[in-house]
């Protein structure tokens, strides 16, 4: 076999094996990133479920976002009796520690303003709106994960305040909101 056909066979070869190691190399960094959202969702979101967290990667969901969507019905339960109690305060505060969501970040800042002042209704509508179109694009089994972690950490901030006289862990103003919350998802 002639030298420089031999050497071209051998400069195709290389191409060949280049390219399909570039391909590997990008699917690895892929499913690294892919590993890291899903496990950074987990932590924002508290869920398991790896059917669940590998489909919030395939919606482009990021956990910024996600935090920030589980953060504000834990706000809007605080809220319930139009005081925030500082067992309720420590509740969100480790959730949003839990969430990924830095001290000094953008998104603390915000969530520390929603703690020292109540929200406007429309935040809460806006997160309404949010999760009915999100809901949609779910399965319904991611839907239902979602709807179980976000609505038991509201729930864990209701019952931080301890409700009326120690009676009821969750207060009547506070049930309401969650059946709210509870209704979104519906």
């Amino acid at each position: 076999m002639d030298d420089s056909l031999k050497g071209r066979g051998k400069a195709i070869e290389d191409l060949f094996f280049a390219e399909k190691d570039q391909k590997l190399l990008e699917k690895i960094r892929e499913e690294a990133a892919s590993k890291e959202v899903r496990e950074a969702l987990q932590s924002a979101s508290g869920i398991e479920d790896t059917a669940t967290l590998d489909a919030l990667v395939e919606a482009g969901i990021s956990p910024e976002s996600l935090a920030s969507v589980a953060l504000i019905p834990l706000v809007a339960v605080a809220w319930a009796d139009r005081k925030m109690e500082d067992a309720e305060k420590a509740a969100i505060l480790k959730a949003a520690e839990a969430g990924g969501i830095d001290p000094g970040s953008a998104s603390y800042e915000t969530m520390q303003s929603w703690l020292g002042k109540q929200p406007g209704g429309d935040l809460l509508d806006a997160w309404k709106a949010y999760i009915v179109a999100f809901k949609a694009s779910l399965d319904p089994a991611v839907a239902s994960q979602l709807k179980t972690s976000i609505l038991g950490r509201a729930k864990s901030v209701a019952e931080a305040a301890g409700g009326f006289l120690g009676l009821s862990k969750i207060s009547h103003a506070e049930q309401r909101v969650l059946d709210d919350l509870a209704k979104t998802f519906d």
